[in-house]
């Protein structure tokens, strides 16, 4: 008897995370697109709530009127910080073209010097891998005249609707989340009243705190990861600093790889070459970046919202497959969505239960 109710308990938790899993994946790929403006009207709201409370408190200004000016603020210096940022990735790609030629020929020397020890590591007749390698080249050359470059010469009208179509979504957010902030204290009572309200509010309230957390988190940790690569590369007085802060940045979000995937080959490519200024820099930037990651990473996210770094990289792979490159985000996102949802029901039940 015990056997059987224990295996419908489990059969039941099963079917209840396929459902939430199938809903999750449902909402990002039917409802997202359409919700989007809100999604960020909602997260703009919270940034500035607090502020818009104390300016009404203590200055008695409108909470409408303080929400619109605060918004604006902080879109203003969240545009400039990009637009800064961005001109100095312009500025780094556009030298980094300039200089292109170089850098192959550098490339294709030492591609070719280590295709002529492969020759005799194998005792293969001389120029084998050679050969092979401007075959696979030629190939890759192929591939990106024949499919890539009419790919994006065909994208490119689409991303001009894109980017309009983002503009209009950035206006309907400003306007959300003003008048989110406005009529939040007008309507809160009635909204109270309604039970739906108060049982979605609590799901929803778990939902967007660990959301949030995550968001926050990886976001953090990105722009303390990039930071410290960027200024170790200024120190060993390395060109495209920037570039290879952000690229380093962004391979340390993905679990298991981290920036040791970048930062220990070139440690010790450098240490043969005898280059121990930057194998000092190298192994000082990758210390910083585990302890910024392994020390900020459980506070911010608290003990009941991480998931372990295996099911955080099967997430950013099957997001990858569903969603493209966006999966990278919204893959982990829907894990934690998922968890939150089933501890939420699960907490519940313990309630009923009590």
């Amino acid at each position: 008897m015990e056997n059987s109710v224990f295996l419908k308990e489990k059969y039941v938790r099963i079917y209840k995370i396929i459902g939430v899993t199938a809903g999750v994946y449902l909402l990002f790929r039917y409802a997202l697109p359409l919700f989007a403006p809100f999604v960020a009207a909602y997260l703009l709201a919270g940034a500035v709530r607090p502020a818009v409370r104390f300016l009404k408190r203590k200055l008695h200004i409108p909470a409408g009127v303080g929400a619109a000016v605060l918004i604006s603020l902080l879109v203003a210096a969240l545009g400039a910080g990009l637009f800064f940022l961005g001109k100095l990735l312009v500025e780094q790609v556009m030298r980094f073209m300039e200089n292109y030629g170089g850098y192959r020929d550098t490339a294709m020397g030492m591609a070719e010097r280590f295709c002529s020890r492969v020759d005799g590591w194998f005792s293969l007749r001389a120029g084998t891998a050679e050969g092979l390698m401007h075959t696979g080249l030629a190939r890759v050359g192929e591939t990106v005249n024949e499919d890539v470059l009419p790919a994006l010469s065909k994208r490119s009208v689409a991303a001009l609707g894109s980017f309009a179509y983002g503009v209009a979504g950035a206006i309907i957010a400003f306007v959300a989340a003003v008048l989110m902030l406005s009529d939040r204290e007008k309507y809160a009572k009635g909204y109270r009243r309604n039970p739906f309200y108060v049982e979605a509010r609590q799901v929803m309230g778990r939902l967007s705190a660990a959301g949030t957390a995550y968001l926050k988190t990886q976001c953090i940790i990105m722009l303390l990861v990039g930071a410290i690569c960027t200024v170790g590369f200024l120190f060993v007085k390395k060109d495209y600093a920037l570039l290879l802060g952000i690229g380093v940045a962004i391979l340390d979000a993905f679990p298991v790889l981290g920036a040791g995937l970048v930062l220990a080959p070139w440690a010790v490519i450098c240490l043969i070459k005898g280059n121990y200024l930057q194998v000092a820099v190298l192994v000082i930037m990758y210390l910083l970046c585990v302890l910024v990651r392994e020390g900020l990473e459980p506070k911010l996210l608290g003990n009941g919202i991480g998931i372990p770094p295996l099911y955080t990289l099967m997430a950013v792979y099957v997001g990858v497959e569903l969603f493209g490159i966006l999966g990278v985000i919204l893959g982990p996102f829907g894990l934690v969505m998922i968890r939150a949802v089933l501890d939420v029901e699960k907490e519940g039940q313990s309630y009923g239960c009590s």
